[in-house]
């Protein structure tokens, strides 16, 4: 419901300060009035008809087309914002203002540029959401880490989304370049998949390609309890991806161990499920080993950090923002959590830019999607400044 009142105020905005003052002939302005008025509805059409908002059964040229007019919509309202802002400013400043109101709010060339620029951010921003993941090689010190745990290499991917856009051959693509890493344990933070198991079978079944020497371990994300989520938590463990829900398990690497521990996503309270527990989640792990906790949302991380130790949580659920402009919004709804590193009051926290898109925004500017890749070390410094 909120995004097809967000989707109105667009379009309203854009017939109201885009299309009514242009001078063009009747037959383009209604023309453009109907085109806005359908991108517009786009969104809406799909969650009613082809199998809900988060994941709609189309071709996946149709979602990635249809959305990325829609954000492309978006572009092109706040750019004619940005024109009123202008307009008003030149208007206060006297006789020269209402010829600059006149020309800039008026003038064909001038709206077929902000038209231009809208659909070219798009086009960018589709290009990048879409494609796969590149690596970002760091190094996660921990202190007192076993002699047997450096050098240790962790993959890090977070809301992959497999769906009707990001399908078996994307997910192909992924799980080789992941693979073509050697990594000695890989983990992902939530949000693996949208639709119905049935459904989607075929776009998950890449995942059980995954390969490390100490093999896949991944927590739930909040998209997974929006569809067949009983069904997944059986589906998900049979892709060789071991499924942790408010538990550890012990990685031996080297004559050392490393425990991760996994929580559920908060999610669940809407529906009657377990919620997230960090004190359950390490109930009888090893004191002495290092630990690192796996949380899809990471706005819980300093209450995590207060009620028990662990060493490093990894998360996700943010996708780095996608949008660089959104960063500080995003802020806002995580805890100031948005991607990279944060220093909590004992422990560290990575949040993972993700490595897919939600079909239904599936565009990124500025904010690239991520295979992370953790090279374990001792004798940290801690880090002061995240690196937004």
């Amino acid at each position: 419901m909120r995004f097809a009142i967000f989707h109105a105020i667009c379009a309203l905005w854009v017939l109201w300060r885009f299309w009514l003052p242009m001078r063009a002939p009747k037959a383009v302005k209604t023309t453009g009035f109907l085109v806005t008025l359908l991108i517009a509805a786009f969104p809406a059409v799909t969650a009613t008809f082809f199998g809900g908002l988060v994941s709609p059964e189309l071709p996946a040229w149709v979602l990635a087309t249809g959305n990325g007019c829609v954000f492309a919509l978006t572009v092109l309202a706040g750019l004619t914002l940005l024109r009123e802002v202008v307009i008003f400013i030149s208007v206060l400043a006297g006789r020269s203002g209402v010829l600059t109101h006149q020309f800039v709010q008026k003038d064909r060339r001038v709206a077929i540029g902000m038209a231009a620029a809208a659909v070219g951010v798009s086009a960018f921003g589709l290009r990048q959401g879409l494609r796969v993941p590149d690596v970002k090689e760091m190094t996660l010190a921990i202190d007192n880490l076993p002699a047997g745990l450096e050098g240790m290499r962790i993959v890090q991917l977070s809301d992959l989304h497999a769906s009707a856009l990001l399908r078996a051959p994307h997910m192909l693509a992924l799980v080789e370049k992941v693979n073509s890493l050697t990594p000695d344990l890989i983990v992902i933070t939530g949000d693996l998949v949208d639709g119905e198991v049935d459904v989607r079978a075929e776009d998950v079944a890449p995942l059980s390609g995954l390969k490390a020497r100490h093999g896949v371990i991944a927590v739930e994300g909040n998209h997974e309890h929006y569809v067949d989520y009983d069904g997944w938590m059986k589906k998900i463990p049979s892709l060789g991806i071991k499924l942790l829900r408010n538990e550890w398990t012990s990685v031996k690497h080297n004559n050392a161990e490393l425990i991760v521990g996994g929580v559920t996503d908060p999610w669940g309270r809407r529906f009657g499920r377990e919620l997230p527990d960090p004190v359950k989640a390490f109930a009888g792990a090893p004191q002495e080993a290092p630990r690192i906790l796996l949380s899809h949302q990471p706005k819980h991380a300093r209450k995590y950090d207060e009620a028990v130790r662990f060493d490093v949580q990894l998360s996700g659920h943010t996708h780095g923002g996608q949008l660089f402009a959104l960063t500080e919004l995003v802020a806002i709804l995580n805890a100031a959590f948005v991607r990279g590193w944060y220093a909590l009051k004992r422990a560290k926290l990575y949040v993972h830019s993700g490595s897919g898109v939600w079909n239904g925004f599936p565009v990124r500017v500025g904010v690239p999607s991520e295979i992370a890749v953790f090279t374990l070390a001792g004798n940290p410094s801690r880090p002061t400044k995240d690196n937004i």
